[in-house]
């Protein structure tokens, strides 16, 4: 696609607070890149420093180690998030954005994606301080406004669905800058190969295969839970998806009856292969599942915007929400034996999860950038003394 004499550039700003954030990214980044748009993904926390791995690990130890505070944090987050003046994380995020606009000035993109919050307040600022004119897109990739959102001011936000955008509304954003397209996941999940042929792959014999993935950080008690299930549903396979995790795949591949993988790359065809899938409720996890329309348990989530995230995906019927192992195996037990009820999960999937998110959020991109014209006709670079 050529904007000007050249191709129409796009800057996607994720950074890695979990791998949703980056998946979400990568999505997006496949339809324009189809459209013959050159879509650049960068870290926001890597302008200048680089930051992002140790930001990640934080985030990461919080979880799993004291969840609780974690969870608490969120909430006072929701209580302190206003539209009406800056939180401390957006003041946190401006530390950089002198070489994020530096970024911004060598590759003169025709449209920003913020799919991370972080980004979004980093923009934000440029936007209010340097008078930024690049024409600018936030992707929530949650089932919720999440705490500091409605502090930022880009032009366009891409949302889960309506309930989502009316959310948004109430904190204070605009309206008509709200979209409700869908989260995006990337094309892979929208193809399905038949169960034998995707169980094949993986060496699966025994049937019905149960999954239970914890994101890329094997959260949610995967060794106890796996344990449990292999105990309750003899006949089954189960099968454990333990992402980056090294201790939970030792722990959980210790026990025999149970089929542990470390992290893959086609956990895709892996979700081909099960008949009902365990996982914790990330946003773009229990978007890639539904988006293959698989029968679906939410299991432990990780308190805050994981549990707005079980909340709505539940109320709608597209999962049943557990909190603890116990439960999570007996919902399982009930799901893999009533065909009924796993129908018509997949009904309310078909009906409250688009499929079609990611494109139509490379779309909006594109038409954004057609309608911006040349942001960097007049640019003047900021000084930063």
């Amino acid at each position: 696609m050529v904007m000007w004499g050249v191709r129409m550039r796009v800057m996607i700003l994720p950074t890695s607070t979990g791998q949703g954030h980056n998946s979400a990214s990568a999505a997006v980044k496949d339809y324009l890149d189809a459209r013959g748009a050159e879509a650049i993904i960068s870290d926001v926390l890597n302008a200048g420093r680089q930051k992002s791995d140790f930001v990640s690990h934080l985030y990461d130890n919080a979880v799993e180690h004291v969840p609780k505070f974690f969870g608490a944090l969120y909430g006072l987050a929701e209580r302190i998030s206003t539209g009406k003046h800056h939180s401390p994380i957006y003041f946190l995020n401006t530390l950089y954005t002198d070489s994020l606009y530096k970024m911004i000035m060598d590759l003169q993109p025709q449209v920003i994606v913020c799919p991370h919050m972080f980004s979004a307040h980093a923009v934000t600022r440029l936007i209010e301080k340097y008078r930024l004119a690049v024409p600018t897109v936030g992707i929530i990739t949650d089932y919720t406004c999440s705490p500091f959102w409605e502090e930022t001011r880009l032009n366009r936000y891409v949302v889960a669905n309506e309930a989502v955008a009316e959310e948004c509304v109430h904190k204070g954003m605009r309206r008509d800058s709200i979209f409700p397209l869908g989260i995006p996941v990337r094309g892979k999940f929208k193809e399905k190969i038949p169960k034998r042929e995707a169980r094949a792959l993986f060496g699966i014999k025994k049937e019905p295969v149960v999954l239970i993935m914890g994101g890329s950080m094997g959260y949610g008690k995967i060794p106890a839970l796996s344990a449990a299930l292999a105990q309750r549903l003899p006949d089954a396979q189960i099968v454990a998806a333990c992402g980056h995790n090294a201790s939970v795949y030792e722990e959980t591949k210790a026990n025999g009856s149970v089929m542990a993988l470390p992290y893959i790359n086609n956990i895709d065809k892996l979700m081909d292969a099960a008949d009902i899938l365990l996982t914790k409720p990330g946003g773009l996890s229990t978007t890639e599942a539904m988006t293959k329309r698989i029968p679906l348990i939410i299991t432990m989530p990780i308190p805050g915007g994981e549990e707005r995230n079980s909340q709505y995906i539940s109320q709608l019927g597209m999962a049943v929400s557990t909190a603890a192992v116990g439960e999570s195996v007996e919902a399982a037990c009930r799901l893999v034996s009533d065909p009924a009820a796993q129908r018509r999960m997949i009904e309310c999937q078909e009906r409250y999860c688009s499929v079609s998110a990611a494109e139509d959020t490379a779309e909006l991109i594109i038409k954004l950038a057609e309608a911006g014209g040349n942001s960097y006709a007049d640019v003047r670079h900021h000084d930063n003394g």
